[in-house]
Parts: structure tokens; sequence; C-alpha cells
């Protein structure tokens, strides 16, 4: 099962991330197969890390949860919060495998919908979305409710060439602007190790 998890950084943070910096790498390295994407949040301009976004392979909560608990980030109290979602994948495509566009822009997309039935295969309006942004999306999935039964949104990955792309994107979002959708957030993220 895939999961995400989204680590927002408490503020004043930067020294102590950048000590914790080698010990954090050598705990992603132990879970080389389980991560999908991982990488630093960061500020509007791409300045700062403002926290931490990944998408990785568990068969449950609660090892995802040990998981980001024995992180170094974790232990050295960087986050103010962590949150885990089930993500049901509609693409296959991992970070280690995308070719990078030199000079563009990383993004995280989550839209919010009341709850839904769950598409294991994306069908109908989402298709054609999907199918429409295929250049700059490197990863789709439908936001579940743990047991993967009821829909609560989706997640995108973006690799474009600005925030402008990504804004475009996210006008021709399917699920926040339907009958049901209820919101959606745009941050900037980048390739981090894996």
């Amino acid at each position: 099962m895939e999961w995400i998890v989204k680590c927002v950084s408490k503020p004043d943070m930067v020294e102590r991330r950048a000590a914790t910096l080698q010990a954090h790498i050598d705990h992603l390295d132990k879970f080389k197969v389980e991560t999908w994407y991982s990488g630093p949040m960061m500020v509007g301009d791409g300045s700062n890390a403002n926290g931490s976004f990944r998408v990785i392979d568990f068969p449950t909560r609660d090892q995802t949860a040990t998981y980001i608990e024995t992180d170094p980030y974790t232990t050295a109290d960087i986050f103010k919060s962590i949150d885990i979602e089930r993500v049901v994948p509609y693409t296959q495509l991992r970070q280690r495998d995308h070719g990078q566009t030199e000079g563009n822009s990383q993004y995280i997309v989550i839209s919010r919908t009341d709850p839904i039935a769950v598409e294991t295969k994306p069908a109908g309006s989402m298709a054609d979305f999907l199918s429409a942004h295929a250049g700059s999306l490197i990863f789709a999935g439908m936001l579940t409710d743990d047991s993967g039964e009821t829909g609560l949104g989706a997640l995108y990955v973006l690799d474009v060439a600005g925030r402008d792309m990504a804004d475009k994107f996210v006008a021709e979002e399917p699920l926040s602007h339907g009958p049901d959708g209820r919101s959606l957030t745009i941050e900037r993220w980048r390739f981090g190790h894996v």
C-alpha cells in the first residue's frame, strides 16, 4: 500500500535540519525499495525547506508511522506536524525513474473532495485530465481513507517550468471544481534523496 507522509517544520529549523541531514539520508537509504518520492517542501521562492514530503510503500499505516517516527528529522523535533494518508496510485513512475528537466520546479498538489467512490484506474473527466497533463505529471493518485474504500481527493506531483504552469494545472483539476469539491492546495517541493 502506498502512503503519503507530509511533515511541516517548526519555525527556525534551518540549522537543526542541516545538522541532522546526514543521519536523515542514512535513514532514507534503509528504505530505497519502499520510497517512491522523497524531498523537502520549500518556501515559495525555493530558497529554503519548510517540511518534508514522501510517497512510500508499506503494508500498514503503523509501519508507515514507525518509519517516520524513527527518521532523525522527527527524533530531532524538527516537525510541528506529520500527516499520513493512504494513496491509490494512478501512475507507476517513481522519482528515481523520472528524467528531470533542467530548470523545472516541482509542486505537490492536493485536491480534497467530499467522500466519493474509489477509482483504482481513472475514468471519465479524470482520465482526460491526466492524459492532457501527462507531460508535466510525474505522479497522480486517489487519496483514500485507511481502508482504501472511500475516496477523499487526489494527489499530484508536478515537474513544470514554473508556478504559472502549476496554476494552470490547478485551474483544470476536476475533483476540487466538481460538485463535491472542497479545497485544493499547491506547495513547492523538490526532488530529494531517494
